[in-house]
C-alpha cells in the first residue's frame, strides 16, 4: 500500500516545493477532470510547501510528548493525494497524520518504483461492503506497522524520534466510504479512540452495534439524519460524545482539496454548473478552513483532552448548522 505522512513543525528555516502528485498519478487525474473542466496539465502544475528539515519537533508542551496519530481514509474511487493539503493543514495543528491508499478501491495508485494500479469497478451493495472490510483490515496493517519501532525506523526515521510508538494517541478520520471506514475501524480497533465521517453514508455492523468511543458526522448541504437513513440508524447507536453538523453551501467533494485547486487554478467562477453540484459553492479556502477547524477540534477534544470546541466555531463559519447532539 501507499501512503502519505504529514508531520508537524514548529519552526522551519528553509521551505522547498513539493510535487502534489507523482507524473503518472498527475497524468491520469487530468484526464479524468478534463471531463469536469479542468484544463489539461491542472494537476502537473500543483505543488505542496514543505519544509527542508529531517528534523521534525513536536509541537507539545514538553519534549517528552509527542504528536498524536491520525489516520485518514478518502472516498471510493479518490486518490489519497486529493486530500494532501487539507491534512497538511491537521498536522500544522500538532498531528501526525497518515493518510492511505486502498490499492483497487482508490482510481490509481502510483507506486515508487513506477508500478501503477487502476481502480476496480465497486458499485453494488456486495462490492461496497467488502471495500469496507478491506479497509478496515488496511487500516489496521498500517496502524500496527506504525507501531512496529524496527519497520519505522527504517522507514520513517522523523516519525518516532525515538519517542516510543506504543502510546501514541490514535484517531480516524475519512471522507465518504473512508467515513464508514472510520466508523468500522473505531469499532474494531480498541486503540482508536474516536473518528469522524466527512459525508459518508455508514455501512456495515457499526449501524447495528453502534460505538461507545466519540464520533462526529459532518455533511453536505442536506445530508443529515432526516435524508440519509444510515446516518439516523447508527445515531441511535452512538452511545459515546457525539455530534451531527450540515454545511449550507458545501457538495460531496467540498470535503476535500478539489474547491482549493479549482480556485487556486483561478477557476471557481467559470466551471461547468454541474461541477457545482460536486463541489459546492463555498469558496475553496474557506472550505478548507472550515473542514480543518472542525476536525482539529474533535481531535483536540479526543486526543489531548481540550474541551470540547466544536460549537463555538459556529460562530466562525455561518455555513455549519448543529443538527445533533
Amino acid at each position: 500500500m501507499m501512503v502519505s505522512l504529514f508531520t508537524p513543525v514548529v519552526r522551519c528555516r528553509h521551505k522547498h516545493l513539493e510535487p502534489y502528485m507523482p507524473p503518472a498519478t498527475a497524468a491520469f487525474q487530468n484526464d479524468k477532470f478534463a471531463a469536469y473542466g479542468l484544463p489539461n496539465g491542472s494537476f502537473s502544475a500543483l505543488q505542496l510547501e514543505a519544509c527542508n528539515t529531517t528534523t521534525f519537533v513536536p509541537r507539545c508542551s514538553s519534549p517528552e510528548e509527542h504528536p498524536p496519530l491520525v489516520l485518514f481514509s478518502g472516498a471510493l474511487g479518490t486518490s489519497r493525494l486529493i486530500y494532501s493539503s487539507m491534512l497538511q493543514s491537521v498536522a500544522a495543528a500538532g498531528y501526525s497524520v497518515v493518510s492511505i491508499d486502498h490499492p483497487y478501491d482508490a482510481d490509481f495508485v502510483e507506486f515508487p518504483e513506477g508500478t501503477t494500479v487502476k481502480g476496480a469497478d465497486i458499485d453494488s451493495d456486495a462490492d461496497i461492503e467488502l471495500a469496507l472490510a478491506t479497509r478496515v483490515r488496511d487500516i489496521a496493517f498500517v496502524h500496527r506497522q506504525l507501531g512496529n519501532q524496527s519497520f519505522v525506523k527504517a522507514v520513517l526515521p522523523d516519525f518516532d524520534r525515538g519517542y516510543g510508538y506504543s502510546a501514541r494517541k490514535t484517531a480516524m478520520v475519512g471522507h465518504s466510504l473512508g467515513g464508514a471506514a472510520a466508523a468500522a475501524a473505531v469499532l474494531a480497533i480498541s486503540s482508536i479512540r474516536g473518528g469522524v465521517n466527512l459525508d459518508g453514508t455508514m455501512f456495515g455492523s457499526v449501524i447495528t452495534s453502534g460505538l461507545k468511543r466519540p464520533f462526529m458526522l459532518m455533511g453536505h448541504e442536506n445530508k443529515t439524519q432526516e435524508t440519509d437513513p444510515s446516518w439516523k440508524a447508527t445515531w441511535t447507536k452512538l452511545t459515546g460524545w457525539k455530534r451531527e453538523f450540515e454545511v449550507e453551501g458545501a457538495a460531496h467533494y467540498s470535503f476535500s482539496d478539489l474547491p482549493l485547486v479549482t480556485e487556486v487554478l483561478g477557476l471557481q467562477e467559470n466551471l461547468p454548473q454541474e461541477v457545482g453540484q460536486v463541489l459546492g459553492t463555498i469558496e475553496g479556502c474557506r472550505m478548507l478552513n472550515l473542514t480543518v477547524s472542525y476536525v482539529t477540534a474533535f481531535l483536540d477534544f479526543v486526543l489531548k483532552a481540550k474541551p470540547d470546541g466544536n460549537s463555538n466555531k459556529i460562530a466562525n463559519f455561518s455555513e455549519v448548522t448543529l443538527r445533533a447532539e
